[in-house]
């Protein structure tokens, strides 16, 4: 494991052992682009898991019951978005729901690919002998997973274990961190119930948690043959709650940290709630120039707006003090590559087209040089 490295922890970036919802915001921004079409009309009254958006077989739902307010943009990713604005009326108004089946190993694998590919949950590799379950967070200072874990380890395990017969698999392979200690010791006080779920403890390195390098780790050479279903923590909670109550996800957990922040924490959000109220009604902030770091410190990006709209894919937001180090001339020691954990050296283009977008190259640069963006 020579390709990784530790990172030195900073304890004004660790999270609140507790953890907080914000589940009511006034506002959801549903982003919108050309080739999707709108199944709402403006001041349309909708109730919450409401189809809004479809394309193809892709489909948008509401995460909250209010009203249709029509169009604005908002920053979406790292770019100004058209988005649809409702307005939360706090009823929390479901749709009626088709009944579910009451033990999630009664779904054949026709059934759970279908319901999952209706929710834009979609497996790859469905034919693949390993289910790999990745525990780990991407980055040190992000607890989204271990906070899935921790809250939920029962339903955790009884997901993976129910997809492990759908899905006719021959080995299942749950990754954690070694350093997780309380979640360690809590699973394996539960998995001598799921005797087909084997739990593999990894060490605390950067960036292990990566697909491909997890599956490099835990898989390749021996098993490769075999095909790998890869699913996160947050897939087999998402994956449970679909599965048992047949509604969309609408919430994330999302950890928000950074040194301008005074206490940091994981909180469960809407999907489509804005960054600003967020932070504005769970946050305190220590000053207000900050820059905004989305995804990680490390593998993230940067956005100059709180009028930021969290979406599926978003895990972690950090507020940081500037950062007011200048790059200087590569020194080419070499550490760019020589850490790089796919072998590529962004000096030089080499293997770039493997980038894993990690970051590594840039945490370890002497010169400070973001080396990152090369990789793009």
């Amino acid at each position: 494991m020579s390709d990784f490295i530790k990172i030195k922890k900073q304890k004004q970036f660790e999270v609140s052992k507790n953890v907080y919802n914000y589940l009511s915001p006034d506002y959801v921004y549903i982003p919108y682009e050309k080739g999707y079409k709108i199944n709402v009309t403006d001041k349309e009254k909708v109730l919450k898991d409401s189809l809004v958006l479809t394309k193809e077989n892709f489909y948008i739902y509401s995460p909250i019951s209010g009203t249709v307010l029509g169009l604005t943009e908002m920053v979406v990713q790292d770019k100004k978005t058209s988005v649809i604005v409702i307005e939360n009326d706090f009823k929390e108004q479901v749709k009626k729901i088709k009944g579910v089946k009451k033990y999630l190993s009664d779904y054949s694998k026709t059934d759970v690919k279908d319901i999952l590919n209706l929710y834009n949950l979609n497996l790859t590799n469905d034919n693949g002998k390993i289910l790999l379950i990745n525990g780990i967070d991407y980055e040190v200072y992000e607890k989204n997973r271990s906070t899935i874990i921790k809250k939920y380890p029962s339903e955790i395990l009884e997901t993976i274990d129910a997809l492990y017969t759908i899905f006719n698999c021959e080995k299942c392979y749950f990754a954690l961190k070694n350093n997780d200690s309380e979640n360690v010791e809590n699973l394996i006080h539960h998995v001598g119930t799921y005797p087909n779920i084997d739990l593999k403890m990894m060490p605390d390195l950067y960036p292990i948690s990566y697909p491909k390098i997890l599956k490099r780790e835990l898989i390749m050479p021996h098993n490769e043959g075999l095909g790998t279903i890869y699913l996160t923590v947050e897939d087999i909670y998402n994956i449970y709650n679909i599965l048992k109550r047949n509604r969309p996800v609408t919430e994330k957990y999302i950890t928000i940290s950074g040194n301008m922040i005074e206490t940091p924490k994981v909180i469960n959000v809407k999907i489509g709630s804005s960054l600003n109220e967020i932070i504005t009604n769970n946050y305190k902030l220590k000053a207000g120039d900050y820059q905004i770091i989305i995804n990680g410190l490390l593998s993230g990006y940067e956005t100059n707006s709180l009028n930021f709209v969290i979406t599926k894919d978003i895990n972690s937001v950090f507020l940081n003090k500037v950062n007011d180090k200048k790059a200087k001339e590569c020194i080419n020691c070499g550490l760019c590559h020589t850490k790089c954990p796919v072998g590529a050296d962004p000096r030089t283009g080499y293997k770039m087209d493997q980038c894993i977008n990690c970051g590594t190259c840039r945490y370890i640069c002497p010169a400070y040089i973001n080396l990152k963006e090369r990789g793009k």
